[in-house]
């Protein structure tokens, strides 16, 4: 079976350095850009702002912006359009936390419907390469307040719908509702991504399978496990999947892409992405302790040198024991 697969944004998370090292693996169809706010494209040169650094290995690459004034994700879209060559846009109405959840952006807008069509609207105005929406189920699971607010997005333009079906209020202590996107899938006839608990290749053909949506979007199991997108497609295509790496192999190669942002980003955009990476081994959080009294990365990677050289990758599926 063949499936488009997507790797999430992810704030603070899916930055040039990271899509480097999963593009190492076997890259995702589609790459994202983390969350990138629209006023800051405005305001800022945007070509030297570090959130939107690419490289030619994280192609096909979507920026993901956030906002809710229509005219100035009009005017950072056409920042965007004159400056880089981006697959897409991608307008966040899913993020409910940090950032968004301060000023107004990203889920907070499945309340304003009539605000994210007009978000939509100057968006699909200004250009004319994909605009893909991000989604999370509204508040109380509101399946009907749900799908009419997509529809008013695909009345503005809007191609390709991406759903995270948890509610605004779950964050990740209640499972996501797959039967979400099988209906919005079945209610809309839109292109429909699928988003939500993949922790194996395994689960993106029974995402496929059991909702009938068009491709896969991974976000946490990408952190622990860049290569999933590799495993996946072989699973996909009835091959089996390949060995995982030497555990200490990905920590060296995030060390070394990491040169790709600012020096004051490094260590900081290292240690969030330990965070998740060490929840692959049973005693991982304790390690990730360990790690935080080094200082700067060399010391880091000298201690996760010697913790991890007698692990080994656990069978799928990936394990979140911990989420931020």
């Amino acid at each position: 079976m063949r499936a488009t697969l997507f790797l999430a944004p992810m704030d603070g998370l899916t930055h040039v350095a990271f899509r480097r090292l999963v593009a190492h693996y076997g890259p995702p169809d589609f790459f994202y850009t983390e969350m990138v706010s629209a006023r800051a494209i405005v305001h800022q040169p945007p070509e030297r702002d570090p959130y939107l650094f690419y490289t030619e290995a994280d192609r096909p690459l979507i920026a993901q912006l956030a906002g809710r004034e229509p005219e100035v994700i009009v005017q950072a879209l056409e920042r965007l359009e004159a400056r880089f060559d981006f697959y897409g846009y991608d307008l966040n109405f899913g993020c409910a936390r940090g950032r968004a959840k301060r000023y107004g952006w990203g889920a907070a807008l499945l309340s304003e419907p009539e605000l994210a069509r007009k978000i939509a609207a100057g968006g699909r105005k200004m250009t004319r390469k994909p605009l893909f929406a991000k989604l999370r189920s509204t508040p109380g699971h509101d399946l009907r307040r749900l799908i009419a607010f997509a529809e008013g997005l695909l009345a503005e333009g809007v191609e390709i719908l991406i759903l995270h079906p948890r509610a605004p209020e779950d964050g990740f202590r209640r499972p996501p509702r797959w039967e979400e996107i099988a209906a919005l899938k079945r209610e809309t006839g839109a292109t429909v991504i699928g988003n939500g608990d993949i922790f194996s290749p395994e689960d993106v053909l029974r995402m496929l399978e059991t909702t009938g949506c068009d491709g896969v979007m991974i976000g946490r199991t990408a952190l622990l496990r860049p290569w999933i997108f590799r495993d996946a497609r072989a699973f996909l295509k009835g091959d089996p999947i390949p060995e995982a790496p030497n555990p200490f192999e990905p920590v060296l190669l995030m060390a070394e892409h990491l040169k790709l942002l600012p020096e004051e980003w490094r260590e900081k955009r290292f240690n969030l992405w330990l965070f998740w990476y060490l929840q692959n081994f049973p005693f991982g959080l304790y390690y990730f302790g360990r790690v935080q009294k080094a200082l700067g990365i060399s010391e880091k990677l000298a201690v996760l040198k010697d913790l991890l050289y007698r692990e080994k990758i656990p069978p799928y599926p990936a394990r979140i024991r911990q989420n931020r």
